[in-house]
């Protein structure tokens, strides 16, 4: 496991306990929602936000979209880092918070968590969320060829973006934004 190498036993207990509570919380969720929580602790949400324009019409069009019973009401820490938050988009629906300043929030969040050593870090850090889930035999429904799948994908494109699987959308409806915590801290 060559991430760990430099790290401490809490850190691989911090990664099997992050998977540990995504399998709990979402039952449904496979190899690629596992990925998908872990890629957006490692880079925020800089993907998501190609301009500001693009991310209010998206936002726009999901909250317009969206029911009631269509969003997960919880902001959920993600990753073992949990420097990013979930934020759901059902706290707009409902008032508690303004469609404005969480997409201040979420693009502020969005900004440069790209380093010139990305790919190479964030390739030792799935192999050893890979691992930990293997040699503590958690089990996740269709592992091994989402393993093989996810692996593929990542040869051709090492800091790829995954959607939650199929599975997941149907089973919780997410509807969300990507946010720094220590922003949300902020804006709550």
């Amino acid at each position: 496991m060559p991430f760990l190498t430099c790290c401490t036993l809490s850190t691989e207990k911090r990664i099997e306990n992050a998977i540990n509570e995504q399998l709990a919380r979402f039952t449904k969720s496979n190899l690629q929602d596992i990925y998908k929580n872990f890629y957006q602790d490692k880079f925020g949400a800089e993907h998501a936000a190609p301009s500001r324009e693009r991310a209010q019409n998206y936002l726009d069009y999901e909250l317009q979209n969206m029911t009631d019973a269509d969003t997960i009401e919880f902001v959920e820490k993600i990753g073992w880092r949990n420097d990013y938050v979930r934020v759901p988009l059902a706290l707009i629906k409902s008032g508690k918070l303004s469609a404005d300043t969480l997409m201040n929030a979420f693009l502020e969040s969005a900004q440069g968590n790209f380093s010139e050593n990305i790919a190479d870090e964030w390739a030792k850090e799935w192999a050893t969320i890979v691992n930990i889930i293997e040699q503590n035999n958690i089990k996740i429904d269709n592992f091994d060829a989402d393993k093989i799948r996810i692996d593929s994908l990542l040869q051709q494109h090492p800091t790829m973006a995954l959607h939650h699987s199929e599975a997941f959308r149907e089973a919780y409806k997410p509807h969300y934004r990507i946010v720094r915590k220590d922003i949300f801290e902020i804006i709550k």
